[in-house]
């Protein structure tokens, strides 16, 4: 009776899994945007690759915020007063742009962000990568200019994601692989 009871809860969870692996079925999670309207239930297909999608810009939420931190730290110990004249004049000048268009938007609930909040993943390469920063700042703590640059593949990802599209797993294993590479130098 045992065995029969085990082979038809086993069969049981084995067909949950195959028919919420349908793309026409509701997701276990729901993903209301009102009391009474989930839109699980109305486009299911479209919510399962919201959930997908939400993997790979979790890690870049998490690396792009760790890399500002890093950025400020290593650029306010070298220079605590004028840590931003050390920024390349386009990315400053991008920013400048970003901060203005802010302003215009004093309507929404935006926080206020500072100036480095408001880069790129890109931007933040070109910061780190920029000739006498690197020289004088990171090559000391980064030590490979191959670090930098798998980021900057992995940014293309950050794009896509970003771009509502979506992301294969080989590409998440891909931003997963470049997130360990640089902890493994530059520990969070």
């Amino acid at each position: 009776m045992k065995e029969r009871l085990a082979l038809f809860v086993l069969l049981g969870q084995t067909a949950q899994r195959a028919v919420t692996g349908l793309p026409d079925v509701a997701p276990q999670t729901s993903l209301s945007i009102g009391p009474a309207f989930d839109l699980a239930i109305v486009l299911p297909g479209l919510v399962k690759r919201a959930e997908k999608a939400s993997e790979v810009y979790k890690l870049f939420f998490v690396f792009e915020n760790f890399l500002r931190d890093f950025v400020l730290q290593a650029l306010s110990e070298a220079d605590p007063i004028n840590w931003w004249e050390r920024v390349p004049p386009d990315v400053r000048d991008e920013v400048d742009k970003l901060e203005d268009q802010e302003d215009k938007k004093q309507w929404m609930a935006l926080s206020s962000r500072s100036k480095l909040a408001l880069t790129t993943l890109p931007q933040l390469l070109r910061i780190i990568e920029e000739k006498e920063n690197w020289k004088g700042i990171f090559e000391n703590l980064v030590k490979d200019k191959a670090l930098p640059q798998q980021a900057r593949v992995a940014s293309h990802i950050r794009n896509t994601a970003c771009h509502m599209s979506d992301v294969s797993d080989e590409e998440i294993d891909r931003v997963k692989q470049m997130m360990r590479d640089w902890f493994r130098i530059v520990a969070p």
